[in-house]
This record gives C-alpha cells, structure tokens and sequence, in this order.
C-alpha cells in the first residue's frame, strides 16, 4: 500500500464516519426536547436506564467482533477466499448463539433488574419490565449487525457503512417522534426500534454478500473461532469491564438518588458522548492501517499517524467543549427548559473536559489494539474498575451528579495516562517528548481559542444577539485559518485541497 494512496483513503473514510455521526448528532440536538418532554422526566429516565442494561451485555461478543474485522482483513489481503468465508460465518454462528444467550438471560433476569437493583416508582414498574424484555431481543439483532457491518469495515467501504447509519437511524428517530406525537407508549416505541433494527441487519447481510459473493455459502472452522477467540479474549476483559466503566455511575445515581437525577445527568453526558463522533471517526479508521503496519518496515507510518490524529482530534474538539464551557447555561436553558439548565450546566462543563481528556486517549488505545497489545488496555480497565466503583459511590453520595461527572473525569484522566505511557512506548517514543510537541503544536491555538470565547462571553449578551452570534461566527471562522495556516502541514492540506476537487 503506497502511503500517498492510504492517506487519500484515510482522509476519505474519515469524512465518511463524520458525515454519518455528524448527522445523527443533529437529529439528537434536534428531536431530543421533543421526545423528554413528551415522555416526561422519570419515563426518560427508565428508556435511558434500559439502554444502559442493554449495553452491558455485549460483552458477550467476547471480542470476537473486533477479531473478526482485523482477520477478515488480512484474508482479503492475502487473498484467501476460504479463511475469509470461515472467518465470517465462524463470527456470525458464534455471534447468534450469544446473542441469543444474552436475550434469555435479560428477559429471564428483568424482574430481577427492575425490582432490586434500580429505584424506579412503583407506577412505571410494569412499563418498564415490559420494555426490557422487548428491548432485549434488539440485543441478538444487535449482535448480528455488528458482525455483518464488520465486512464493509475490513473492506474499508465506510461510505456504505454510513450511508447505511444515516438511513436507519434516521428512520428509528422518526419512528420514535412520530409515535410520542400520535401519543403511543414507551412499550409500542421500543417494539418499533427493533423493527427497525431487523430492517438494518438485512441491509448490512445484503450489502456484505453483494461486496463478497462467496460469503453467501454457510461455514465453520474450530480453529478460527479459537483464534478470534484468543485475539479478542484481552479485549473481552475491556468489554465485561468497559460498560461498567461507562455506566456504573449512572446505575449508581438511579439507586443512591432518583431516576430524575438519572435523567438530569445523562442528557449532558449523551450529548457530549455524541462529541464522540470526532475520535471514533479516526480510530474505525485507523484501526486496519496500525494492524497493517505491525510487522512492516515502515513502522514510523503508525508512529505519525499516532501523533497526528491524537493533534487533530483535540483541535477539532476544542470549539464545542469551550462553548459548553462559556455557553452551556444559556444553551440548555434554550435547547430544553431553564429547569435543565439549573440542574445540568455544571455537569456539562465537567463532563465536557472529560470528553476531551478521553477524545484524546483514542489513538493510543487504537495503537495498541491495532498493533496486538489488547491485554495491556484490558489491563488498565481492571485497574480503573477496581477504584472507581468506590469512588464514585462515595462521591455521588456526597455530591450526586456532580459528584458522578467528578467520578468519571478522574477515572478518564488516569486511562488517558496509561494509554499514552503504553502507546509511546510501543512505537518507540519518549512519552515527554511526545507531549511536549503535542503542547506546542496544539496548545497555542487551543489557548487563543478559548480568551477568544471569554471575551465574548464577558460581553453578556444573549446567546442569540446578533452580535453575540456574529463573534461566535467570527472566532470559529478565525481558529479554523489559524489551524489550517500554521497547525496543518503541506500535505495535510493538499490531500483535502484535492478530495475537494474530487467532489
């Protein structure tokens, strides 16, 4: 793979992954009001919650997913028509029984959940049973999707992929919308998703076969199964620990506090997690080209394109958290009510800085995944688990969801250093060295972006002013040259040039 050739395909496949997420982050800020209002606090609440269990159980996967993209790749590489075929169906037998075993067990187990583990008002009690039940079957649908959508990923086909995303998560909060309006139940929304949901499996199992004729003959190899196995076992131990890591706090506040705290806490963090979408987009990406040049001579690619996009991604992150940061209060008082903005405008702030700190901590646990170190992250989140869960007990107790986003920030900050330390390490980097080019690269601007807002914001106008609106305008039109002019390189910046052209 020429270099010249593989940047123009990882900046294509980049813009892809925006695209897509871009657009399903403003049908969020868009319909989101709509559909808490209409379900009011506490039945949002239990819809957050169910997903939060849902969630948990893909550690299930074992991995295997993950595995299974890197080695349908290097099949295809090789050329191997039998190995990528047994590959495949090894993953999506494997990935159905699972599945299946995870849906028992929480249609078995909901009563279980519901009733003891979360303090959920007795009147919604039955409400949400239901829907846990019905949700859980979306799990197996789940299961098969990211398998079959793991073809177009080892193919490098991120604009099908997208495509794909746009259209059914566009359908899926329509149908949720449409439903609220006519005044349908939480219970006939969810049934409707997981419609949805089987609709889009047959959409990535038709696109996979139509890329990949020879899929379409059904196939089984021990061996295989053993060897995604043995990849993604380190990776099962960050899947098992990884939903804890993500959503232990949120349980924790529905138990110590109420299902509206739970609410009030986890619109700023979803809307944050949607800021996601900036480092995902590189690692989907990235994830093949670190496999592919784990053994090449050219390890100094991995080295680059490590520091580059750990560079980009925290530039291009900066505008949003520094205008939660100065904005957040008027912003969610104007995006859903002033009773929002009381209760969520200090979490948004902090739970911004963390996703940043965590943005920036993708390359490094790409890096290491991509180029056959999945213990060492694994090994990082037993370590996180076993403080965290403590610490966040004992902070949301004090301090409630102030006290979960403190949580959460300290825990990101400390797998950010592991990462970065393991990472630079692997490629050969002193990490100090690493950081110091990184400070003074990025920081300057990062730096001038963020006096920029302050001065416009010490301004107190309305968030809406004209002139306000304007200065926003101004300073984001500002940064961005500064960026392009002084941040970027001259490749950098003809490679984009030309997709342009392109276009």
């Amino acid at each position: 793979m020429k270099e010249r050739s593989l940047a123009k395909t990882i900046s294509g496949n980049i813009v892809w992954n925006f695209v897509g997420q871009g657009w399903l982050l403003i049908l969020t800020f868009a319909t989101m009001p709509f559909i808490i209002h209409r379900l009011d606090i506490h039945l949002y609440g239990v819809f957050v919650l169910i997903s939060v269990v849902i969630d948990y159980f893909s550690f299930l996967q074992f991995g295997m997913g993950t595995a299974s993209i890197k080695y349908i790749a290097q099949y295809i590489g090789q050329n191997d028509i039998a190995k990528t075929r047994m590959a495949f169906w090894t993953g999506i037998i494997s990935h159905f029984v699972l599945g299946l075993l995870g849906t028992v067990i929480l249609i078995a187990f909901a009563p279980v959940f519901i009733d003891r583990f979360f303090n959920i008002p007795s009147s919604l009690k039955e409400t949400a049973l239901f829907s846990l039940r019905i949700g859980s079957i979306g799990f197996l649908l789940s299961m098969l999707s990211g398998m079959t959508s793991g073809v177009l990923r080892a193919l490098g086909r991120f604009d099908i992929l997208n495509l794909m995303g746009i259209i059914f998560s566009t359908l899926q909060i329509a149908v949720t919308v449409a439903f609220l309006w006519k005044g349908w139940s939480l219970e006939e929304i969810i049934i409707a998703n997981v419609a949805v949901q089987f609709f889009g499996l047959c959409g990535y199992w038709m696109y996979a076969h139509r890329l990949l004729p020879f899929l379409q003959k059904p196939a089984w190899d021990t061996k295989i199964l053993l060897q995604l196995l043995k990849f993604g076992g380190f990776v099962t131990i960050s899947s098992v620990v990884g939903p804890v890591l993500t959503n232990i706090e949120k349980i924790l506040l529905t138990s110590l506090r109420s299902v509206s705290a739970l609410t009030y806490y986890s619109v700023p963090f979803s809307l944050i997690n949607r800021l996601s979408v900036i480092p995902a987009s590189f690692s989907q990406v990235l994830f093949p080209v670190f496999s592919f040049y784990q053994e090449s001579d050219k390890r100094h690619v991995n080295r680059e394109l490590h520091y580059r996009s750990t560079l980009y991604i925290s530039l291009l992150y900066a505008p949003p958290l520094l205008f939660f940061v100065f904005y957040g209060g008027p912003f969610l008082s104007w995006w859903l009510d002033k009773e929002f903005a009381v209760n969520s405008t200090s979490l948004l702030m902090l739970l911004g800085i963390a996703g940043l700190v965590n943005a920036v901590a993708y390359p490094s646990m790409t890096v290491l995944q991509g180029m056959g170190k999945p213990h060492l992250p694994a090994g990082f989140h037993v370590i996180e688990l076993i403080l965290y869960i403590p610490a966040s007990y004992f902070l949301i107790r004090a301090f409630g969801g102030v006290g979960a986003g403190a949580a959460w920030l300290l825990r990101i900050a400390l797998d950010t250093l592991l990462l970065h330390h393991a990472s630079c390490r692997l490629l050969g980097v002193p990490l100090a060295q690493w950081y110091r080019q990184l400070f003074f690269r990025g920081f300057p601007v990062f730096a001038l972006l963020a006096l920029s807002f302050w001065g416009m914001k010490s301004l107190n106008l309305n968030l809406f002013h004209p002139a306000n609106m304007a200065g926003v305008l101004a300073i984001l039109s500002s940064y961005s040259y500064v960026v392009w002019r002084w941040v970027l390189d001259d490749s950098t910046r003809g490679r984009f040039r030309e997709m342009a052209r392109r276009k």
